[in-house]
């Protein structure tokens, strides 16, 4: 049985994202002047050449208007490029431009850089452990989650 008295995961979890995405925003902005959540969708973008706007939305778990925006922004700066997608002219595919994988590279070194400061306590041992087990705790929400499609709203309540 899990330890009832201790914090929530999930609040502990969104205590550290929120903690790092602060900090770090900071160091992103002096480097290539975008915030992580505009790196996250350039770094997607990157790792999904071609994927389809509505695919990146679902992947990134955002809201269609704010991506909207942050796209039209990525575009304006010269970083994607969108397309028509073949079949389906309502949809576009996305591709990173030059400039666009040169600030992927440099926004990767700086986050490199930045998760070996902040998380200079944990060995390379720990760290590997860290990510098996947040990969198992995704891979169990996951499963959860598909048991449990279309009951948002229903999720059970103690």
């Amino acid at each position: 049985m899990k330890n009832r008295s201790a914090p929530f995961l999930s609040y502990k979890l969104d205590v550290l994202k929120t903690a790092s995405i602060r900090a770090a925003n900071v160091f992103y902005r002096e480097r290539v002047d975008l915030s992580i959540r505009e790196l996250r969708v350039l770094r997607l973008i990157h790792d999904s050449p071609g994927i389809l706007t509505t695919d990146l939305r679902q992947r990134l778990f955002m809201d269609k208007t704010v991506l909207s925006k942050d796209i039209s922004f990525l575009e304006r700066r010269g970083l994607l490029a969108r397309s028509l997608f073949a079949s389906d002219s309502r949809q576009h595919c996305l591709a990173l431009t030059p400039a666009g994988e040169r600030v992927w590279q440099e926004s990767e070194e700086v986050g490199r850089r930045l998760e070996e400061e902040m998380f200079a306590e944990l060995g390379d041992e720990e760290w590997r452990q860290l990510h098996a087990l947040l990969d198992k705790a995704l891979r169990s929400f996951e499963h959860w989650s598909s048991v449990h499609e279309g009951r948002a709203s229903q999720v059970p309540r103690s």
